[in-house]
């Protein structure tokens, strides 16, 4: 029926995601960023294959068509997908963050005629942008969670 190992995999590739992304940030060697971006696409790849073979299952089976779960299961992909949406977006921000503040750094060192309060602002619209997606990643992850939990009740049953 349903296949936990699967949101576990799930969740050791965003983990793998943020450490690749914190590894860059840190380095400032973007060249790795298409390759982490590569190797994630082709996980959740998999991933989605994976479960979109265990919805044919349940959907296929005419002894027990399962439309509840696969329903369930059809928003667990939606949710999983716009939570890896957030994610990207996250990333992005994180990354004009880091050239913003760069910027800043090289504009005071050279004693340039920037305009210091404008990049500021910059960086706090930047450090806003970052918590607020973080929140929404957060929101989603806590309807990703209730999702399972709609799920493990139906394994629960089917026991």
């Amino acid at each position: 029926l349903y296949r936990p190992h699967t949101h576990t995999h799930d969740i050791i590739i965003i983990v793998n995601i943020h450490r690749g992304l914190s590894t860059i940030l840190i380095s400032g060697n973007m060249t790795n960023y298409p390759t982490l971006c590569a190797k994630v696409t082709a996980s959740f790849s998999v991933l989605s294959d994976t479960i979109n073979s265990v919805k044919s299952s349940l959907e296929g089976n005419n002894n027990n068509n399962r439309k509840d779960i696969t329903s369930v299961i059809c928003q667990l992909q939606k949710t999983e997908g716009e939570k890896l949406n957030l994610t990207a977006a996250l990333h992005l921000e994180k990354l004009r963050l880091r050239n913003s503040q760069l910027e800043v750094m090289v504009a005071s060192s050279s004693s340039s005629s920037s305009d210091g309060a404008e990049d500021d602002r910059t960086v706090k619209l930047l450090k806003d942008g970052i918590q607020t997606l973080e929140r929404k990643i957060k929101s989603v992850v806590e309807s990703i969670n209730e999702v399972l939990e709609e799920l493990r009740c139906f394994a629960a049953d089917e026991n």
